[in-house]
């Protein structure tokens, strides 16, 4: 009975997700739900502006919260036995508060990634909240391995931290697509939101373009300007050229290369 209630907590916190994207116009692809965590693969919303991505986020755990207040207010009048009721309001009270935390990929690392991309640019932002998660996901490990010889082994949290774990990893190998998917779309964005800040980069000649990429932020059209190693500037590029070059060239061209 506590994983069948904590499956439905899981299940009625994505949904929340994808039922709020999709009201923002956003596809969900699909809904991955476990009875100790669950994921919404929603294309596209990484590129939204921070405050879409952000109440995507925030809806689920502000769901979960909303779903135990109700539960603990209709206690009495619920033709159920009460310690189900009470396991109801300790999951979805646990499974909100955790989600506030912010690590990848609980919703808190959604939110916390918003921010902080504005701040130091998409890729430092997710690596920032990919390890934070891994950090997590091995305290937790560490802790269930602590408790079986105790003798009160903690299964839920070990796999709670395996999906943890797991889905740290996954982003940390999707963080460098989405910037390139990222730029590829940008061109529509700005339709939609026409006055942008430009933001210039000074960048080494024989940079890469990936570390160009990695410092990269959100609404923002970048401006590069290319230096030797005397600070003397070469030329000017633009975001559009980088593209351009991850995909003729790969992301290891060097950003010298693209000067005429």
């Amino acid at each position: 009975m506590t994983m069948v209630i904590a499956f439905i907590a899981v299940a009625t916190h994505e949904l929340t997700h994808a039922v709020v994207a999709e009201a923002y116009g956003l596809t969900v692809n699909r809904l991955e739900i476990w009875p100790f965590g669950g994921i919404a693969e929603i294309p596209g919303l990484h590129t939204e502006e921070p405050y879409v991505e952000s109440m995507v986020a925030v809806v689920g755990p502000l769901q979960n919260f909303l779903l135990a207040f109700v539960a603990w207010m209709s206690a009495r009048w619920l033709p159920f036995d009460p310690r189900w009721v009470h396991g109801f309001i300790e999951a979805n009270l646990f499974i909100g508060a955790i989600n506030l935390l912010p690590v990848a990929p609980l919703d808190g690392g959604h939110l916390a990634k918003s921010y902080w991309a504005s701040q130091i640019g998409y890729r430092a932002a997710e690596e920032r909240i990919v390890a934070a998660g891994r950090w997590l996901a091995y305290g937790l490990m560490a802790i269930t391995a602590i408790s079986f010889l105790t003798g009160h082994p903690l299964i839920n949290l070990g796999l709670f931290a395996g999906f943890l774990y797991w889905g740290a990893l996954r982003l940390e190998h999707q963080a460098s697509y989405l910037i390139i998917r990222d730029l590829a779309v940008r061109p529509s964005r700005f339709a939609q939101h026409p006055v942008w800040l430009v933001e210039d980069f000074a960048v080494h000649q024989d940079a890469f373009v990936k570390e160009v990429l990695k410092v990269m932020r959100p609404q923002k059209y970048h401006r590069i300007v290319v230096l030797d190693h005397e600070l003397k500037q070469l030329g000017t590029l633009y975001e559009e050229q980088l593209l351009a070059a991850v995909v003729d060239r790969g992301p290891e061209t060097r950003v010298g290369e693209l000067l005429p």
